[in-house]
């Protein structure tokens, strides 16, 4: 009679149950992209989970889906975009340190690109 061997797999799916829990815990505070300080607002709109995001770091620099862009050819990027998905809408990510009017000049250029579905990006603020 011959014995079949046995694998025993409990400890690697332990492991596995430990990794899981981890990242499922970790998911929403890694954020990829363009490191950006937001400014931080008391109210705050819920964020759609797929969008257009156009960032601005402290710079100045823009980025389009993590993408560096410039302000010339930012329109003509989002028309692309919106051919392709037209129902996204675009998230602005401007850093706190940016000047109001390279928000606006952004918010222009999406509007002149045909979309009005925009909106800012906020941290949500801590009250102590």
């Amino acid at each position: 009679m011959k014995i079949a061997p046995d694998i025993n797999v409990t400890s690697l799916v332990d492991v596995t149950m430990v990794l899981l829990i981890v990242f499922i815990i970790s998911a929403p505070f890694m954020r990829s992209g363009v490191r950006v300080d937001l400014p931080k607002a008391e109210a705050r709109e819920s964020q759609p989970q797929r969008a257009i995001i156009i960032a601005v770091d402290r710079n100045g620099q823009l980025f389009l889906n993590q993408e560096k862009v410039t302000m010339e050819n930012l329109a003509a990027k989002i028309t692309q975009l919106r051919d392709r998905a037209p129902n996204l809408p675009i998230l602005i990510e401007g850093d706190a340190a940016v000047a109001y009017g390279q928000v606006i000049k952004i918010m222009d250029a999406v509007r002149r690109a045909g979309s009005e579905n925009v909106g800012l990006v906020l941290e949500p603020e801590v009250k102590p």
